[in-house]
């Protein structure tokens, strides 16, 4: 039976492997864990926050959407 991966690792998956060699416990694991969504948050964060200053976005026009006075009627 073959293990092959139907869609091959990125680039990011590849580099984390290479680094994560080792053996680790519950809670080096965790903090592993941590340190990737933590990265992740921050790269979501960057992306937001250009998109919002491209769009020139306000704080009223979040509180606009938060209320849903975008929705079209059908």
């Amino acid at each position: 039976m073959s293990h092959a991966l139907k869609t091959p690792m990125n680039q990011a998956q590849m580099m984390v492997l290479q680094v994560v060699k080792e053996q680790y416990d519950q809670n080096e694991l965790e903090e592993l864990r941590q340190l990737l969504l933590d990265f992740n948050h921050r790269k979501m964060q960057q992306h937001l926050d250009k998109t919002v200053a491209e769009k020139g976005y306000s704080a009223q026009d979040f509180e606009q959407m938060v209320q849903g006075h975008n929705r079209k009627a059908h």
